[in-house]
């Protein structure tokens, strides 16, 4: 491969890239280049397709790309070398994430047809399905695409490809058993009916009408009485789950609230900290069984973890300050060393040992100025900083 095929601080022009899981980018300081280039990321792209797409003069593009590796808005997508003569590599079925070949074969394949299937067919039913079918056949579907089911997996790519087929399959259910959207789709789509197997009459059982008239009064009364103290029950359970610690718990009872009341702040707001205070903990806890690795000397399995507690809490400056240092020592692949760095110094602007190992990742990557601002940043942390003097002196010798 020659110099051109490669550039500096990404790798060669064929490497792919990904959003990083478990990063919200809505949320980082992002130029309007990075912006750009990020959509031409999406979900996996090879590097010199988001040169060619981005819009911008290849230096440009190439900049933004650097800064976006260095806030941990991308990263590297692993993608496995396909057997020989296996044809061309379907990037998406070799991405290196959490989920099986087959169920990610099982994704691939819905994703692709699905936009050309009737609402009954995506859900796998015959045309004129009774709308109780069309629940069970939804729920059976929801136990295998609901994006809760993979919650604290690395997704990649496919996090938003399930997500996109959980909606397809939800949009479904809603027309197929709301009576009125059912009738409304099936005057649009006239072809259905001719599909549509007729069937037997059904007896209705009658209701005595005293009763039946007490019972409409009674829900006309309190249409959202039920839902309400529902939401309530699972606010008030969530919050006692959160006061021991079982944030696992807390997120599942929040989740089910904000599908019964997706409008209420305060689960909400309770979702979104159950989740971080959940990944957090799941964060220490990978540190912890970091620590004891690095203890007896499985530094392998010491820096898998550390990469792991840094992925699942991006706010962890521990797991990814040892993370950075860790793969510094072994002499492991600089540019992604320099995103844990990064990812510690964000995390805590305090600490000097976080800026100083930044400045080095940085100095080596030929980023002089802002190598030089780091070590700075370190001295002004901790005047006495020995890394951080070393390399200043470079610069004022005095």
């Amino acid at each position: 491969m020659s110099q051109n095929d490669t550039i500096v601080g990404l790798g060669a022009r064929t490497d792919h890239v990904a959003t990083a899981p478990n990063v919200d980018a809505a949320r980082l300081p992002l130029s309007a280049d990075e912006r750009k280039v990020l959509e031409c990321v999406g979900r996996v792209a090879q590097i010199q397709e988001v040169l060619a797409k981005s819009g911008l003069s290849e230096p440009k593009a190439v900049v933004a790309l650097l800064s976006l590796r260095t806030k941990g808005a991308i990263v590297p997508a692993k993608i496995a070398k396909p057997a020989p003569a296996a044809g061309a590599v379907n990037a998406a079925l070799s991405e290196d994430v959490d989920i099986d070949a087959t169920r990610k074969k099982e994704i691939l394949d819905l994703e692709r047809v699905m936009d050309g299937l009737n609402h009954f067919e995506v859900l796998g039913l015959r045309p004129g399905t009774e709308a109780a079918e069309v629940k069970k056949a939804f729920y059976e579907a929801s136990r295998r695409y609901h994006p809760d089911r993979y919650f604290g997996k690395n997704l990649g790519s496919f996090r938003a490809r399930i997500e996109r087929i959980f909606r397809r399959l939800s949009e479904a259910n809603q027309a197929l058993t709301d009576s009125t959207k059912r009738d409304a789709y099936l005057k649009e789509h006239p072809e259905l009916a001719h599909s549509m197997t007729p069937s037997e009459p059904k007896a209705v059982p009658q209701e005595d009408p005293a009763r039946a008239a007490e019972r409409r009064a009674r829900i006309a009364k309190h249409p959202y009485l039920a839902k309400s103290n529902r939401v309530n029950e699972l606010v008030d359970r969530a919050k006692g789950h959160m006061s021991k610690g079982d944030y696992g718990a807390a997120y599942s009872d929040l989740h089910m609230a904000s599908k019964l009341n997706d409008k209420q702040g305060e689960v909400s707001e309770l979702l979104t900290e159950a989740r971080r205070q959940h990944d957090a903990k799941r964060s220490l806890e990978e540190v912890e069984k970091a620590n004891e690795a690095a203890a007896i000397g499985d530094i392998g399995r010491a820096l898998s973890l550390y990469k792991t507690a840094s992925n699942i809490d991006n706010h962890n400056a521990v797991a990814a300050f040892k993370a950075a240092r860790m793969m510094a020592v072994s002499g492991e692949n600089a540019k992604e060393s320099m995103v844990f760095a990064q990812r510690a110094a964000d995390a805590d602007p305090k600490n000097a040992d976080y800026r100083a190992l930044l400045g080095t990742f940085l100095l080596e990557a030929g980023m002089k100025a802002m190598a030089k601002r780091q070590f700075e940043e370190a001295l002004k942390l901790n005047p006495n900083h020995g890394e951080a003097k070393k390399h200043v002196k470079k610069w004022w010798p005095f």
